[in-house]
């Protein structure tokens, strides 16, 4: 699993467990509490996308340059194995 897939996923099981609490109920120290705990989470998430749509706008620049018609298609591969390698 890569840290992007944990940091996913590790947000959706906290909204999977805050979800079964009924907020109507809880204590505002502990609404305050989930409150930070969401916006830490949310970062998280939006960290991991923005790195993702970093990344696939490496690849689509790779993808520009290419000249489908005379160059190597092994170097484009290549290429993109390395930003993606290097992202992991």
């Amino acid at each position: 699993m890569t840290e992007v897939d944990q940091r996913i996923t590790l947000a959706r099981e906290y909204l999977d467990g805050v979800q079964q609490r009924d907020v109507l109920h809880l204590p505002p120290s502990a609404l305050l509490r989930e409150c930070a705990e969401s916006r830490r989470q949310l970062g998280q998430v939006l960290a991991a996308a923005t790195g993702q749509a970093a990344l696939l706008a490496e690849i689509r620049a790779v993808f520009a340059a290419f000249d489908w018609e005379s160059d190597d298609r092994q170097y484009a591969l290549e290429r993109i194995e390395r930003i993606v390698d290097g992202a992991l």
